[in-house]
């Protein structure tokens, strides 16, 4: 079975029923509006949450349970508040004369270091992203609940130094910046005593998500070794600051199985195992010990996979999706985004999905997940599989792929090809290997609907454009390709050469354009943090066998219905990132919910889960009181 897309207890730290000592302190909470999206036009709005506005929740008021004390209590990241600490936590955990005397709020710890923070850089380099990062990691290895705190208050301005793209930088260089350990590395050597090093790290029930990388396909920069633990470490935190996931039940794993990248090797300071990568069956031998663990010692975990290579990222996960929950961002979850964006173009153009012609440049990991996501979406509403595929037509490296290429494709690409006597009168590139250029398939194909997923700069030209525009009122065109320097195209040039008729979604944040009515119109960005958060909450809350494709639909659907262009035609296809709390949680509800109906929820219960439910199991990056276990 193909792992695709179909149209279709977060525990705090233990308690002890006696010789406990309160220290109770009023929490300051801030409340903020929730913005209000509908999920139809003819619907009452539905409320999204803001960011702070979630965390003012009922169970943050309850204490927390620690026999640490003294320096050990200020050097446990979980539980240490800083200046925090109230005079009657001070007196109670022998933390007099080791905290200067006034006492700050979170209020007040997240300005200093927000400020702090913008302090970071030099006359040099003004707009040192790699510094700021550095010192939000730091930040987090000290005090996790002002970290998560602070990122959620600035969490579009910080997104991007925190995960990508300022990351991929860290993972470059990680090598070089390296200061402490964090993260599990399980590497070639060690194969033999693997179970020990996991089960030493992490006991299985203290694992909610378990993140993996074997460091191969990192972003746009391709292998990167050992340094991949930045990724996991980085999608841990999007989960967290989204979905409310308790950072300390989060297991970030590298598999180390070596790295073909010369640089790193020739680099006398890496750090990871400096040897060419394992391929083959030895690599997949060691892939399938790993996963064999998880399945058998972490039954309840929610495996994540994070940037495994072109050649080995669906075939794995075909592999294991069957066997366990697990998932791959790179296929499902930026599927799954790109298809709620899809539903809501749909809607503005009167066109059902069905109807569309779709073509997709660049058919790697990303361009085949969301072809697949699509064409079972089609293959839901009805058509058969020779049907869904006549709806695309897609071009990478050689071209047009057609039937003359059969004998070079990737497991699930021959589901996309077109018949190579159709297209024989096409006209091709001068360049035999190039075959039929993606201008000439927007010309012969007359698509409705574009994307791009290629890394190949200005791909979308002002020639295909305004070609593609010819032949439809409302062209729907997605530049994906990450970051903004490697998107095919500009929302502002697709703007210009469409005369504002274009619907557009980008893969990265972009500045706003302005609209034929003078509008300035927020351009949705397909982040696939707007989904893979409430995917993983609703499978660990209902401690799913698998994340079905079924619960994946779900999701989608109720992702799309938050669409703001479904109340507004002029604004974005895709929710804002400043709703993540939000909208993970109605995400993952839905989620849940699916999984209790397709029978396949750990947990038995005989009526859904409400969105304040999930809620309740969620963490929250604010002070709780504690209490001291004697």
């Amino acid at each position: 079975m193909r792992a695709s897309i179909s149209l279709r207890s977060l525990s705090r730290p233990a308690s002890t029923a006696t010789g406990s000592t309160s220290a109770s302190s009023k929490q300051h909470q801030q409340h903020q509006a929730g913005r209000t999206i509908s999920s139809t036009p003819s619907q009452a709005a539905a409320p999204v949450p803001s960011h702070l506005n979630v965390l003012s929740h009922s169970k943050n008021l309850e204490p927390l349970r620690t026999p640490l004390k003294g320096r050990a209590l200020l050097n446990f990241p979980p539980l240490n508040k800083g200046a925090a600490f109230t005079r009657e936590e001070r007196e109670m955990f022998d933390l007099r004369g080791m905290l200067p005397y006034e006492v700050h709020d979170l209020e007040m710890q997240c300005d200093r270091a927000y400020k702090q923070l913008h302090a970071r850089g030099s006359k040099q380099v003004p707009r040192d992203d790699l510094s700021k990062y550095t010192f939000l990691t730091s930040l987090r290895d000290q005090n996790q609940v002002l970290f998560y705190n602070l990122v959620l208050r600035h969490l579009e301005e910080l997104l991007p130094i925190v995960y990508t793209p300022t990351v991929g930088e860290a993972i470059q260089k990680y090598s070089r910046i390296w200061r402490r350990s964090d993260g599990l590395f399980l590497t070639g050597p060690e194969k033999r005593i693997m179970r020990e090093n996991m089960l030493s790290y992490k006991r299985p029930k203290d694992v909610d998500l378990i993140v993996v990388t074997d460091g191969e396909g990192i972003l746009g920069i391709g292998d990167q070794g050992v340094g991949g633990i930045l990724i996991s470490i980085g999608k841990g935190n999007i989960y967290t600051l989204g979905a409310g996931i308790q950072p300390n039940r989060i297991l970030p794993v590298v598999l180390d199985v070596g790295t073909n990248n010369q640089v790193l090797l020739d680099d006398p300071l890496y750090l990871g195992l400096r040897q060419p990568r394992m391929k083959g069956e030895e690599y997949d031998q060691f892939v399938e010990r790993f996963c064999d663990i998880v399945r058998e010692d972490y039954p309840d975990a929610f495996l994540h996979f994070e940037d495994f290579g072109v050649a080995n990222a669906g075939r794995i996960l075909n592999k294991f999706y069957p066997k366990q929950s697990c998932f791959n961002d790179d296929m499902q979850g930026t599927a799954a985004v790109v298809l709620a964006a899809l539903m809501s173009a749909c809607h503005l153009t009167k066109r059902d999905l069905k109807d569309q012609r779709i073509v997709v440049f660049g058919f790697g990991t990303a361009g085949l997940g969301i072809a697949d996501g699509i064409r079972n979406a089609l293959m839901l509403g009805g058509l058969t599989s020779e049907e869904a595929r006549a709806c695309f037509w897609v071009v990478d490296r050689p071209g047009l792929l057609t039937t003359e290429h059969a004998s070079t494709l990737r497991p699930g690409q021959e589901n996309f090809i077109r018949d190579a006597e159709e297209v024989a009168h096409w006209e091709r590139d001068e360049d035999p290997a190039k075959g039929i250029p993606l201008y000439e398939v927007v010309k012969q194909a007359k698509p409705t609907i574009m994307i791009g997923c290629s890394t190949m700069k200005g791909a979308f030209s002002e020639k295909i454009v305004k070609e593609m525009a010819k032949h439809v009122e409302r062209p729907v065109i997605f530049p994906l390709s990450n970051p903004t320097a490697l998107a095919e195209a500009t929302p502002a040039d697709i703007n210009e050469w469409t005369q504002g008729k274009a619907l557009i979604t980008t893969g990265s944040p972009f500045p706003p354009i302005k609209l034929p009515s003078g509008r300035m119109h927020e351009v949705a960005a397909s982040n696939n943090a707007l989904v893979y958060p409430g995917l993983g909450l609703g499978v660990i809350v209902s401690k799913a066998s698998k994340l079905s494709d079924g619960m994946i639909t779900a999701g989608v659907a109720a992702l799309a219905k938050l669409s703001p262009a479904l109340v507004d035609p002029e604004d974005s296809l895709l929710p804002s990132l400043k709703d993540l709390r939000g909208v993970s949680t109605i995400v993952a509800t839905a989620v849940a919910n699916a999984a209790r109906a397709e029978g396949i929820a750990g947990v038995e219960r005989e009526t859904d889960w409400e969105e304040d439910e999930l809620r309740q199991r969620q963490w929250d990056p604010v002070y709780r009181p504690l209490e001291l276990v004697e």
